[in-house]
């Protein structure tokens, strides 16, 4: 055999080696499941109680197909991008109105954020229904503006 097939054939080798090692490895070796999870900073029992209910309120508003209180929720100033008939359009508010809140979780903070997390499940009146948190953020004034998670 001459020096260059040889050659091809110890590289062929190795990667099939190499992958081969890669998929036993990654078999049996458990991945840990905080390694990618963020740490929650619990709010303080005022903060929590204020936090769920603008979340209710933002909830409600959509409920009740009142779009000048949802719009109290979004944020104004500089940075912001999309004005708020960009994202509640005719069809989203179709979807989103009457919606019904099934439950409304304990809301967190992530460290190095300034968001609050607020865990909710909706059910939509059309069918379906669904689970996230909800970013919301108290401003100095004490109102909250939504920041995403809907």
């Amino acid at each position: 055999m001459n020096k260059p097939i040889y050659t091809a054939i110890v590289v062929v080798i190795t990667i099939i080696a190499t992958l081969a090692v890669q998929d036993i490895w990654q078999h049996f070796h458990q991945a840990d499941p905080q390694a990618n999870r963020h740490v929650q900073t619990p709010l303080s029992p005022p903060d929590t109680a204020a936090a769920q209910q603008a979340a209710r309120d933002f909830f409600t508003a959509m409920q009740n197909s009142d779009w000048d209180a949802v719009a109290k929720f979004w944020p104004e100033g500089p940075g912001v991008n999309k004005k708020f008939d960009d994202i509640f359009t005719s069809q989203i508010k179709d979807l989103v109105s009457g919606l019904e809140i099934v439950s409304i979780g304990t809301p967190y903070r992530e460290p190095g954020n300034g968001w609050t997390m607020i865990p909710y499940e909706v059910q939509f009146k059309g069918g379906g229904s669904q689970k996230n948190n909800l970013r919301m953020q108290k401003q100095p004034d004490g109102h909250w503006i939504w920041g995403g998670g809907f």
